[in-house]
């Protein structure tokens, strides 16, 4: 599965330029100051702030064969570049949209904090997490985990799923990208005997 940056102000490419011009200029700003005796108040960069690039308003389109498959947004992104650790963090918070093979709008994940690890291919999303699909109801927890090589989606903390004429909660949920196949160990709650066999099948 293919990604692609798109950010409505700046490019990556763009970011990663006038990143690397701001912290030039910068740069000859503190040797100016420092020419007059006043290093001292100087502030100081951290080499994390330096391998951190911010983008606004951005879009993260992933696809697969040239079709959408999910599609990221978020009001601000931390890109974290150090080779050790590459990431990318939403500290304000994401939306993130599934799509069918048909790229058909599915469902919609929403959390106040995400954050995607390059390496690992994994996506957090943490604090107020709600995933609504347009057939399988209503998911609410406190912290979902999606690998993206597998499209399995899972979580150790209390979940809650929301269907029509049912609600079942419990711990150590996994369902697919679409929600239409999951389980949850020690389920508790109203819901028809018939329905939850069909979906632990």
């Amino acid at each position: 599965m293919e990604y692609l940056f798109i950010t409505k102000k700046l490019t990556i490419n763009n970011l990663r330029r006038v990143s690397r011009f701001v912290a030039c200029l910068f740069a000859t700003l503190v040797l100016c100051v420092g020419c007059k005796d006043e290093a001292a108040d100087a502030p100081i960069i951290s080499r994390d702030q330096i391998n951190v690039e911010r983008g606004q308003e951005v879009e993260i389109i992933y696809s697969d064969s040239a079709r959408l498959r999910v599609r990221v947004t978020g009001p601000t992104m931390l890109y974290h570049t150090e080779r050790s650790n590459p990431r990318q963090e939403f500290p304000d918070g994401t939306r993130t949209f599934f799509y069918d093979e048909n790229q058909q709008q599915q469902s919609i994940l929403t959390g106040k904090y995400a954050l995607r690890d390059e390496r690992k291919r994994q996506v957090i999303v943490r604090d107020s997490v709600v995933w609504e699909s347009q057939t399988d109801g209503r998911l609410e927890t406190s912290e979902l985990i999606w690998d993206e090589a597998t499209n399995i989606i899972r979580s150790t903390k209390f979940t809650k799923i929301t269907r029509k004429d049912e609600v079942i909660s419990g711990f150590n949920f996994e369902t697919d990208d679409k929600l239409t196949h999951w389980k949850i160990l020690a389920p508790r709650g109203n819901f028809k005997v018939e329905n939850f066999e069909k979906q632990i099948q």
